[in-house]
């Protein structure tokens, strides 16, 4: 238990230096629910959504994994950290007995589990995948609540929590999440229901969780609308926050935000196929046109003060380049090796962020220790190491601010230089740029009137 909480510890503080936000709703709910519990989330990140949650809970975790990851190499790390396998009839086992069969003695660890007043993490869509997407979730976890809570005549009181893992960019350092806990549901409320020869209050139950864990993430239905939201949300997400009194720093706000967006994209989808087309070819044609000429569409914002922000940004760079060129220096090799070994251990994106984070909880440490017994080796003064010891990730985390400077000063010299040598280019830009908004304000005052309507 020890070494858990230890390197939950670990997680703890690698996950708040790999996400640039890490934002939790409802926290509260994940303090006061003890078990017997099954946790439930959606699955878009591989072994970053594991990791997340376990951070997350104050008791330890279970968790319930595909069997297939399951050899007689790794059984005993699983087997340590009480990871459970379950077997689908294509899966493979080192075991002598059909998926049909351990699946049985999985459902029985987890009645023992739960009996004990343990917490189980399940993912209940059965894979992962990077999309906003919940697809069908599987009756495993209602089956194994109200199983459990039979066998022990709905005495254990299990509760079903379900959170939902909302990624910026699930594959990319210092991204965001935003984690949305739901409401939770009290498996003894189906006693009178449920009946083990018939398969209907396991349905219901299943129906119940899809419909509190939807509550939590957000959904599109397909990638042609995944990218028309995220579009608009490019565009049009900090006007909204302006118009609609809404707290940009609040990702809770943000979430709503973006919800409301994929109701309106469905609602034009529905009554306005038309103008939302008409909306898309304009929004798409703009962005590659800006992706195309290394712009930002925040440039436009600020064309009236572009030499200013010029000058202020340079006047950052150059103060603070000493600064910059030493974290440079004493963090490039920690900070770029993860993303070098995370290439070489797999190509598969969706494996990219855990792979990323676990090798720069190895990889820091040991190059920041190495540093530090240099310093202290050639000066042999404690309080320098010290001082030395300090600066390293406060260098580091200067480095990160000093890259958004310098790409912010390349679009701002890229918009000068195009607004010099080709306005009429510039011109068309702006020009596009007004009727987007043109008719996202159209947009947004008929869906709001719509709104008002209902």
């Amino acid at each position: 238990m020890l070494l858990y909480s230890f390197l939950k510890f670990i997680l703890k503080v690698a996950l708040r230096v790999f996400f640039r936000r890490f934002e939790v709703h409802g926290r509260e709910k994940l303090r006061n629910t003890k078990g017997p519990l099954l946790l439930v989330s959606n699955h878009p990140n591989t072994f970053m959504d594991p990791l997340i949650a376990a951070t997350l809970m104050p008791q330890r975790l279970a968790f319930i994994a595909n069997g297939s990851i399951f050899t007689k190499f790794t059984r005993p790390f699983f087997k340590f950290f009480h990871v459970i396998p379950v077997y689908r009839q294509k899966d493979t086992s080192d075991v002598p007995l059909s998926p049909a069969e351990l699946n049985k003695m999985t459902f029985k660890r987890c009645y023992d589990y739960l009996k004990a007043k343990g917490s189980i993490l399940i993912f209940p869509e059965g894979t992962s995948e990077i999309e906003r997407r919940l697809r069908g979730i599987k009756t495993g976890t209602a089956r194994i609540a109200l199983g459990a809570e039979y066998e022990n005549n709905f005495q254990l009181g299990i509760t079903i929590l379900p959170i939902g893992l909302n990624y910026s960019d699930p594959t990319h350092f210092r991204s965001e999440v935003f984690v949305n806990v739901g409401e939770p549901i009290s498996v003894s409320d189906f006693k009178e229901k449920y009946n083990p020869d018939s398969f209907e209050t396991v349905e219901e139950l299943t129906q119940l969780i899809q419909q509190r864990l939807a509550e939590t993430v957000i959904i599109t239905e397909d990638e042609e609308e995944d990218t028309l939201v995220r579009q608009v949300e490019t565009l049009y997400k900090n006007q909204l926050f302006d118009d609609l009194h809404l707290n940009d720093n609040v990702k809770k706000d943000e979430y709503e935000l973006i919800k409301q967006l994929v109701s309106a994209v469905r609602y034009f989808e529905k009554h306005h196929p038309e103008q939302l087309k008409s909306l898309q070819v304009k929004m798409t044609n703009y962005l590659e046109n800006l992706q195309k000429l290394h712009l930002s569409d925040e440039i436009f914002t600020q064309t009236r003060r572009l030499y200013s922000h010029l000058g202020t940004t340079l006047l950052k760079l150059i103060v603070g380049f000493p600064f910059y060129t030493w974290g440079l220096f004493t963090n490039y090799v920690p900070y770029i090796s993860p993303s070098k070994i995370a290439n070489l251990i797999s190509s598969d994106v969706t494996y990219r962020a855990p792979i990323m984070m676990t090798v720069g909880i190895i990889a820091f440490p040991v190059f920041y220790g190495l540093d530090i017994w240099a310093m202290q080796t050639a000066f042999q003064n404690s309080w320098l190491t010290l001082a030395f010891a300090v600066s390293l990730p406060l260098t580091g985390y200067f480095v990160l601010w000093y890259w958004d400077k310098v790409t912010r000063l390349s679009h701002l010299w890229q918009a000068l230089r195009l607004f010099r040598q080709k306005p009429t280019l510039m011109e068309s830009l702006t020009t596009e740029r007004t009727k987007i908004f043109n008719l996202l304000e159209e947009a947004k005052t008929i869906y709001l009137k719509r709104e008002f309507a209902q």
